[in-house]
């Protein structure tokens, strides 16, 4: 028997996970068993838990798309991974449970330099984080370039990886409390109040010619942010903070630019496992480095999982909340 956090109808992540035993199915001679020994909690579970891919969600589900384990058994067509090999299951949800059943192609192994919880946050912010500064805009010295929710976990690794490559970013948060995490490590801080974006406005007013901007909030504000690229300058998004989309207009409005989307998860799902690896090693290498620190605000048991939510939710600065 194991535990599963299981969610059989979409909504609040409060009301709808439910904590449930269920038990071990026969291992398929293709898979292997991962038991699961951290997993994060992300704004990507609790947006699918919401329904907002409802459309490729099929319920009832097991939340989870970052968790770290060791291998505890291997089918008989299984060969490369043996019993307590370290590594992150990838490429589908279900980390909130004590084992997950994957196809042994879809595990990246894990460096021994990693701890346990470093294992469990090295996945998705700091993939997406490395993959859009190296694949997606081509950081390099000299560079200008801005990033909004700059106080975030996936904020602050853009920073740390920016400032790694030569490069301090124009950093925009939304409270005076972010200021002193961030100085001495960006170009400026930029504070862009809800109520108005008048502030924003004026700050970027005297910063046209950024190169690229990193845009995880969405919304009217991103019109702002791209006033400031230089022509041919990149916008890359990734999240919708905001919980409003682009406005149509920002695409008429702005001819000049090269604008692209980026989902760890369709970039993954389109990649070759042994570039997805490659990628991950170098991203490993960071965290072993330093360059790269996820903080961890809580940790629970997965039995806990109601009261894990209950902490990380809204999501906010501060740190990551993980189940153990």
């Amino acid at each position: 028997m194991q535990y599963q956090a299981v969610v059989r109808k979409f909504g609040s992540a409060q009301d709808v996970v439910e904590l449930e035993r269920a038990a071990l199915p026969s291992l398929r001679r293709d898979q292997v068993r991962v038991r699961l020994l951290a997993r994060a909690i992300n704004p990507s579970d609790i947006i699918t838990i919401s329904g907002a891919y409802s459309g490729r969600t099929t319920l009832p589900f097991i939340p989870g798309f970052e968790a770290f384990g060791v291998v505890e058994q291997c089918g008989e067509e299984v060969h490369g991974l043996s019993p307590g090999t370290r590594v992150l299951p990838v490429r589908s949800a279900g980390g909130w449970q004590e084992f997950k059943d994957t196809d042994p192609g879809w595990c990246l192994r894990v460096p021994d330099d990693l701890t346990d919880f470093e294992a469990a946050t090295s996945y998705v912010n700091p993939m997406t984080a490395w993959l859009m500064l190296h694949a997606k805009i081509g950081l390099r010295p000299g560079m200008r370039i801005a990033i909004n929710a700059a106080a975030s976990s996936i904020g602050a690794i853009l920073i740390g990886l920016a400032n790694a490559a030569g490069v301090e970013p124009v950093a925009i948060v939304r409270s005076e409390g972010s200021l002193e995490r961030l100085l001495g490590r960006v170009e400026a801080v930029i504070i862009d109040r809800e109520e108005s974006e008048s502030d924003l406005v004026a700050e970027l007013t005297g910063r046209h010619g950024l190169d690229a901007v990193l845009d995880c909030v969405g919304g009217a504000r991103a019109a702002v942010l791209a006033d400031a690229l230089r022509p041919g300058g990149r916008f890359v998004h990734y999240g919708l903070l905001s919980g409003q989309s682009i406005p149509n207009s920002f695409w008429a409005s702005h001819p000049d630019i090269s604008f692209s989307y980026f989902h760890l998860r369709e970039w993954v799902h389109s990649e070759a496992m042994d570039d997805v690896q490659h990628a991950y090693s170098k991203v490993a290498a960071q965290i072993v480095s330093k360059v790269i620190a996820t903080e961890v605000r809580e940790v629970f048991p997965l039995e806990k999982v109601r009261q894990a939510l209950q902490s990380a939710l809204p999501l906010r600065t501060g740190g990551k909340v993980l189940l153990a």
